[in-house]
């Protein structure tokens, strides 16, 4: 059963936390590792959502391993950690563990929050393994971005939409305040966070960042921070399989009857506002 995570020490820097789900042994090392070699004070909570108990090759003090022993999710399983950040870390990473960085990464991004306290979330500039852009910033999405790319991802319908949802317009070259990031590598204000209620529980999988992005984006700043670089594998588990699918339809379906599926003024406000400040054309 989930429970609670007690961490050994306080006053941490950062607490980061991984899900696993039949993570690959080398794949788990690696995310290990990477956040091992970040010179900060930090404990890493490895969470493990796989049917039978996974093997950690790297043991150490500061990181934790919780099996479940269930599959509770993406954003209830995270939530266990960013709970146990609460007083005792001023910042929460979530992680994927198919994204590759450098310490570099998560210290541009702790920098920042520590220069900017009005700033609740800050995410890095994310790559394909070949060097190209992901396009991971976002606005608020409507039911028809999700539609389009989901059934018709090759349509020229897909592609205008995608041009002005994923903010393809802009360079992707300077700081910015915005809605929605993909949440495979997120800093969070654990305090803000926490005060916010963590993930929306309700979410199993997808739709769980954007809900957590917007929250956080209505009462303080979530900002594009280009200087911190990371490497994103991207599986997109939902497109390679129809029980992928049939999940993210799902939880997809739950962030609309949250928030509006067709009617939802406060979304068309700040999707306006931030082509406003990026330069979007607005349609």
């Amino acid at each position: 059963m989930a429970g609670r995570i007690s961490l050994p020490s306080s006053d941490y820097a950062v607490v980061g936390s991984i899900v696993l789900y039949d993570t690959q042994p080398a794949e788990l090392s690696r995310a290990i590792e990477q956040f091992l070699a970040v010179p900060l004070k930090k404990h890493l909570c490895v969470i493990d959502n796989s049917p039978r108990r996974t093997e950690l090759a790297v043991e150490r003090p500061d990181v934790s391993y919780h099996f479940m022993d269930r599959n509770l999710g993406y954003g209830r399983a995270h939530n266990l950690a960013l709970r146990a950040a609460a007083g005792r870390a001023q910042y929460s990473l979530v992680m994927n563990t198919d994204v590759v960085y450098a310490p570099e990464a998560v210290l541009a991004l702790y920098a920042f929050l520590q220069q900017r306290p009005q700033a609740g979330l800050a995410a890095p500039r994310m790559l394909y393994p070949d060097g190209s852009l992901q396009y991971v910033c976002r606005m608020l999405p409507t039911p028809r971005n999700f539609f389009l790319r989901r059934f018709m991802p090759d349509s020229s319908w897909a592609q205008r939409a995608d041009e002005t949802y994923e903010l393809r317009f802009w360079d992707h070259e300077s700081l910015a305040n915005l809605p929605y990031f993909q949440g495979s590598f997120l800093m969070l204000r654990s305090e803000l966070c926490n005060r916010l209620g963590g993930f929306d529980e309700r979410f199993f999988m997808y739709g769980e960042d954007i809900d957590l992005c917007r929250r956080i984006y209505e009462v303080a700043e979530a900002v594009y921070v280009p200087q911190a670089q990371v490497i994103h594998e991207y599986r997109r588990y939902s497109k390679r399989s129809w029980r992928g699918t049939w999940i993210g339809i799902q939880n997809n379906a739950r962030y609309f009857n949250k928030w509006g599926w067709f009617f939802d003024s406060r979304r068309n406000e700040i999707n306006d506002k931030v082509r406003r400040e990026l330069g979007g054309a607005i349609p």
